[in-house]
């Protein structure tokens, strides 16, 4: 389900916004992009968890004004950061930020849809367009983002504009609908939306065809109408009793995985031996090297480990054992280890006398000197065959003893030595009566 938010009647929204000077408020700043944008979600995201993922959508014959509009949506992530906090001090909104040379900024994703600007009117029909759109990239089917479209196409409506739309997984910012609204007002409204809000047990709940929005005061960030303010001009449920930090036994905004527990923080630390790749479930570690991530306590995180080319994964220590994905609750563990190790050893095998190895897996057959790999971690199994008139003796290095067959555990590289001997021939012996 979306929600629609329109425009209040244009000209108070012009005279409001002239008053403001549009801009952005006194205790935010513009802020300049200086990444690079890209097709899908980049890994790694500095803010591990869920995340806000912001995309930056145009219709096939649409211009490209990403140059333009980058800044724009950085200062709005940044605005809507400094107004939650004002808000909650113990919350912000999780948008995914990478580590571009510059700084740590917005992830854009850059989207040029197949549907071209008429085919996204009428407005009803806008959202699953560009939905359809998003599949491309893969981020419509993370269940751990949230995302953020600016839509930069033409806009057909009449007076009553919509100025975006939000429900279940997406926020839609229609940039060129409602002018005379700040771009970071309509974002955390939608995204508001987007986050559950706001739930149908809430007392000030408009009623229909306004609902999933707040009748009782206009100054509520989730009012059914803009009114062309700049954000910091209004509330985050200012009663504290609709669907942001209420007693109710309703959704609670506040409770989101979406949003950063300012309040509660803790660290997930990753050492490595050997050469490989860890990955979280949730995103925020990707490292292939020793790293930290900072994580809301409490979350918890699943680890899988890859192998570098030529390597394998042996086990996990600290936090967790053994080889299987590794289960964490990031607080409680603050450290695991990673270590991986060749993927296979070799075995030298030398004969003193006459006679052949062989060996299972890897058929050695070898009758004087030879070497073959074997996939470590296993038990490499070698027999000893003497030829005609001869025995085997025994074993010398990494097997001993007598016995012709020979156990060897392939935790390192192995060189084994088989010693036959002659058969030693007993005369007979003839007696004459």
């Amino acid at each position: 389900m979306s929600h629609k938010r329109t425009l209040a009647p244009l000209l108070a929204a012009v005279l409001v916004a002239a008053a403001l000077g549009l801009g952005l408020a006194g205790n935010a700043s513009a802020a300049t992009w200086c990444g690079t944008p890209g097709s899908t979600d980049r890994l790694p995201q500095v803010a591990a968890g869920y995340s806000v993922h912001v995309v930056y959508a145009i219709p096939s014959d649409g211009v490209d004004r990403l140059a333009e509009w980058a800044s724009r949506m950085q200062t709005d992530a940044e605005t809507i950061d400094a107004w939650w906090r004002r808000e909650d001090p113990t919350r912000a909104p999780r948008f995914d930020t990478y580590p571009f040379p510059c700084a740590s900024q917005l992830d854009i994703t850059l989207l040029r849809l197949s549907s071209s600007d008429g085919d996204t009117e009428p407005i009803d029909i806008r959202a699953d367009r560009i939905l359809a759109g998003l599949s491309s990239t893969g981020l419509s089917s993370s269940p751990y983002q949230k995302l953020v479209v600016y839509y930069d196409g033409a806009d057909r409506q009449g007076s009553q504009k919509i100025c975006g739309q939000g429900g279940r997984n997406f926020a839609f910012v229609y940039v060129n609908a409602c002018t005379d609204v700040p771009t970071d007002d309509v974002v955390a409204h939608e995204l508001i939306h987007a986050l559950g809000a706001v739930p149908g047990a809430a007392p000030h709940q408009c009623p229909r065809p306004n609902s999933g929005h707040t009748c009782d005061t206009a100054a509520d960030i989730m009012y059914w109408q803009a009114d062309g303010q700049n954000l910091f001009a209004h509330l985050l449920d200012p009663g504290r009793d609709d669907y942001y930090g209420h007693s109710g036994a309703w959704f609670d905004v506040q409770d989101s995985p979406w949003l950063t527990h300012l309040d509660a923080q803790a660290q997930l630390s990753l050492t490595f031996a050997g050469q490989g790749t860890v990955t979280s479930d949730i995103p925020g570690v990707q490292c292939s090297a020793a790293c930290t991530s900072q994580w809301d306590a409490g979350t918890q995180v699943t680890l899988k480990a890859a192998p570098a080319t030529g390597q394998r994964f042996v086990s996990w220590n600290g936090g967790c054992t053994g080889a299987a994905a590794c289960v964490v609750k990031v607080g409680e563990v603050g450290a695991v280890g990673a270590v991986f190790g060749p993927a296979v050893f070799g075995i030298k095998v030398s004969l003193r006398g006459k006679g052949r190895v062989r060996s299972t897996p890897s058929a050695l057959n070898c009758p004087a000197r030879c070497a073959v790999q074997v996939a470590a971690g296993i038990s490499a199994v070698l027999s000893a065959q003497p030829a005609k008139g001869w025995r085997f003796s025994r074993w010398y290095g990494a097997c001993r003893g007598t016995a012709a067959r020979c156990l060897v555990p392939m935790k390192g590289d192995r060189s084994a030595r088989a010693v036959f001997v002659r058969v030693t021939k007993t005369a007979k012996t003839i007696l004459r009566s």
